[in-house]
């Protein structure tokens, strides 16, 4: 498993409401209620966190629940 993999099942698992994806070109994808495309993961992250606030809130508070 290479830490491309990982992201893709953390943001699959943090957003569940998403189709989530690298495409053949190495574009971040994601297929919900409309379709956001990124360069870079953080790209993507950030269009989902705008797009699904209350999914981002929701991951937010798990990751900060883990590290303390």
């Amino acid at each position: 498993m290479t830490p491309r993999d990982v992201l893709l099942v953390l943001l699959r698992q943090w957003f569940p409401r998403w189709d989530i994806w690298i495409c053949d070109r190495g574009v971040w994808r994601a297929a919900g209620f409309m379709l956001i495309s990124a360069s870079s993961v953080e790209g993507l992250l950030e269009h989902l966190a705008g797009t699904d606030p209350e999914a981002f809130d929701q991951a937010a508070r798990t990751f900060a629940g883990r590290a303390a």
